[in-house]
């Protein structure tokens, strides 16, 4: 018997879409904006929301999380701070694994042979 689905006002904020994260966190900070365009920008490639699976959605979120704590270890490296490489290797890893669930990238959609002509010459 399948699941009936909840009334958007029944689930969660982070279920709906209408939050990025559970608790209390600043979306402003700078962490938190990379983390929204991160996962706005491979959400879009993958076709958009409605078009993800519940894992799919999960990987994202998952893959920009992975991303951030990558970026700030780059940033020490860069800076001279001591990281630990194979802590920055098993971040690439995780990343791959996570991106092989997200699925490839949709390409974008191209306009049939009919619109290319009928636009060309405007």
């Amino acid at each position: 018997m399948p699941l009936k689905s909840k009334a958007a006002r029944h689930r969660s904020a982070l279920s709906n879409g209408t939050t990025l994260f559970l608790g209390a966190v600043d979306g402003r900070s700078e962490a938190g904006r990379r983390y929204a365009d991160l996962v706005d920008d491979l959400t879009a490639e993958r076709g958009g929301r409605e078009a993800l699976t519940v894992g799919q959605a999960e990987a994202i979120r998952t893959y920009a999380g992975l991303a951030i704590l990558r970026d700030r270890m780059q940033s020490d490296l860069v800076t001279g701070k001591a990281v630990d490489p194979e802590v920055l290797g098993q971040i690439g890893d995780r990343m791959a694994r996570q991106a092989r669930i997200m699925g490839p990238v949709k390409p974008p959609a191209r306009p049939s042979l009919r619109d290319y002509a009928a636009n060309k010459g405007k």
